[in-house]
């Protein structure tokens, strides 16, 4: 558990003198099977009952009219605005879809005491069965009133008129004399007949109702339309045999994106993929180690590299870079450590902040200078974290101080100390995932130890999540400043994905890390591997990998309730790529940075079509 501090506190540098105290469109990827959005029971048995492969078919015909439906409108996001986009002709699987949610029977009229004053309900509409597949696809699971034609619309409708005209019709006496009876049994029956009537029009007219949930789905016809490989990166020099291709960094640039690894740093064009720039190494023979997770207004971003491409070699070189040229502006050494040395590094407007295995250290971004140091609460401290926004928060791990693992929030500014709360579980490890807000994870000697602490500005108030649960574990290990963040955060918020421990689908769900309670909860209808890739325009963006009938693509959860909106298909022999490192949205572009280059390549681009 985080324990508050005691009412006086003067460990740590720096400090003030008083000691420190603690403060609807045409290209709709309908193939996606809608879900109804109730809340579920965070951790009972209800969230298995959605855990099966949902049927998923290719459709090659593209004839049936899309399903009409409201588009909410949402803030701008990564995708740009798209106008309306005329049906393609051609039969690409992945172009469009249309769901058939299924219809609302028709309800019965109230019935009389006489039997022959009865009305039958209409039966159902049923569609023939694919006979091309023994599965069902959604869409054609049942026919929506929305896309139901008009030929069913107007069959529908003389059906059950003719059925009320035979009804009152039967009331009528043999010798053509009705009775008073009769009379008021007739009338009873226009009325049906005419209810009939109009609830047959209503329900040929009408669009579909939308499901049911608390917040509509973020959706965009950017998002929403397939989308086509534009270009892969070519190399910008020959890989070294044997080299490291892990991904260490990522930047999106208004006309770039910007991949690091033991290769170097460098650029390609977002129009073609071509390389435009490459960021010399400070030492001979230094590689890459870090990068900061964005470049500040300027465009000035931060870069670390190792002394050696041995992975043992300290990281403790850093290069301020100018991310329109790839030209170094300034360098630092940041320690004389000769052997394994962490460090992580954040760029704001005005400072380059690196945080160390022993040491915080700003300088100022314009020119280099010295801004401030940090070293620990104590003496004989190891530190980790990492800085965004007004805010750097580091794990301080001191040899006298009480207790000896403490989450410290420093001003960017000046350095001093925010506010402390140490961590009372005795942690195994502690990893700073986010600096706005504040969080991290601690793990233990048993799975069931690891926690997610939050903090408020000021330090309160202080939330405790656990990440095992009853249904599986949360994906948190890879916070904001991992090169491929799994866990993310927005206002007080954290959203990510559950990892069944028994085989079965995935479960997205978010937290308030205000109070440490679970928000919601939306297992994942997509077959295969899913993962967390990022926020886009409000929601949680998940990339689900190829499968047989079922197209790589984007979903997005809503924050604010977990209404799931599937995005367009990516092409055919996508395969897993979009699960495979780090997504980057903009401009209708869909930027993929692997994890591993060896295996899928440097970057590959996609973009939704017009």
């Amino acid at each position: 558990m985080a324990q508050d501090p005691p009412p006086a506190f003067g460990q740590g540098y720096p400090h003030g003198s008083d000691g420190q105290e603690p403060a609807g469109y045409e290209y709709q990827q309908s193939w996606y099977p809608q879900q109804p959005q109730a809340q579920p029971d965070p951790y009972g048995d209800a969230q298995h009952q959605h855990q099966h492969e949902q049927p998923w078919q290719w459709q090659d015909d593209q004839s049936q009219q899309p399903q009409q439906q409201p588009e909410p409108v949402y803030q701008a996001g990564y995708y740009a605005p798209y106008p309306g986009h005329a049906q393609p002709e051609s039969a690409d699987p992945t172009a469009g879809y249309q769901a058939a949610p299924g219809y609302d029977s028709v309800p019965s009229p109230p019935t009389g005491d006489d039997p022959a004053a009865t009305v039958d309900p209409a039966e159902p509409f049923t569609e023939p069965a694919d006979p091309s597949s023994s599965v069902p696809s959604p869409r054609r699971a049942g026919r929506s009133r929305g896309a139901a034609g008009a030929g069913d619309a107007e069959g529908a409708a003389g059906s059950m008129l003719d059925r009320a005209k035979a009804a009152a019709g039967a009331l009528v006496a043999s010798d053509r004399t009705p009775a008073k009876r009769a009379l008021l049994i007739r009338t009873a029956a226009g009325v049906a007949a005419l209810g009939v009537l109009v609830t047959a029009g209503f329900v040929a007219t009408r669009p579909s109702a939308p499901a049911k949930n608390t917040a509509a789905a973020p959706t965009d016809t950017g998002f929403a339309v397939a989308h086509n490989k534009v270009w892969t990166a070519q190399p910008a020099a020959a890989a070294q045999p044997g080299a490291d291709d892990t991904l260490v960094g990522s930047w999106l640039l208004a006309d770039a994106v910007v991949r690091a690894d033991s290769s170097g740093v460098h650029a390609y064009d977002l129009a073609a993929g071509k390389p435009t720039w490459s960021v010399a190494a400070p030492a001979a023979g230094a590689v890459p180690c870090g990068l900061s997770p964005t470049v500040n207004a300027a465009g000035l971003g931060g870069v670390l590299f190792r002394t050696a491409a041995d992975p043992n070699s300290p990281c403790t070189l850093l290069a301020a870079v100018d991310s329109k040229t790839g030209k170094t502006a300034w360098t630092k050494t940041i320690s004389g450590a000769t052997g394994p040395y962490a460090a992580h590094v954040a760029v704001t407007d005005d400072k380059v902040i690196v945080v160390g295995d022993d040491k915080a250290v700003a300088w100022a971004a314009a020119d280099g200078k010295d801004a401030w140091l940090y070293a620990g609460q104590g003496k004989f401290c190891s530190l980790s974290g990492n800085a965004s926004g007004a805010t750097v928060v580091v794990h301080s791990s001191c040899a006298d101080s009480t207790p000896a693992d403490q989450a410290v929030a420093l001003s960017v500014a000046e350095g001093k100390v925010l506010w402390w709360r140490g961590l009372n579980n005795s942690p195994r490890t502690v990893t700073v995932l986010s600096a706005e807000p504040a969080v991290v994870l601690t793990t233990g000697d048993k799975p069931t130890d690891a926690r997610v602490f939050g903090w408020g500005p000021t330090g309160d108030p202080a939330g405790e999540i656990p990440v095992a649960t009853a249904g599986g574990r949360l994906d948190v290990a890879h916070g904001s400043f991992d090169p491929v963040p799994g866990v993310f955060f927005q206002g007080h918020t954290m959203t990510t994905t559950l990892l069944p421990d028994a085989p079965g689908a995935a479960v997205v769900t978010s937290y308030d890390l205000s109070t440490g309670k679970q928000l919601w909860q939306t297992p994942v209808s997509e077959k295969g591997t899913v993962s967390a890739v990022g926020i886009d325009n409000g929601a949680l963006v998940l990339a689900a990998d190829e499968r047989v009938g079922q197209p790589a693509h984007l979903s997005r959860f809503a924050l604010t309730g977990g209404q799931e909106d599937a995005g367009g298909g990516f092409p055919p022999d996508t395969g897993s790529l979009l699960g495979s490192g780090r997504v980057l949205t903009g401009d209708g572009k869909v930027i993929v940075v692997p994890t591993h280059s060896t295996t899928f390549g440097l970057a590959t681009a996609y973009q939704a079509k017009s």
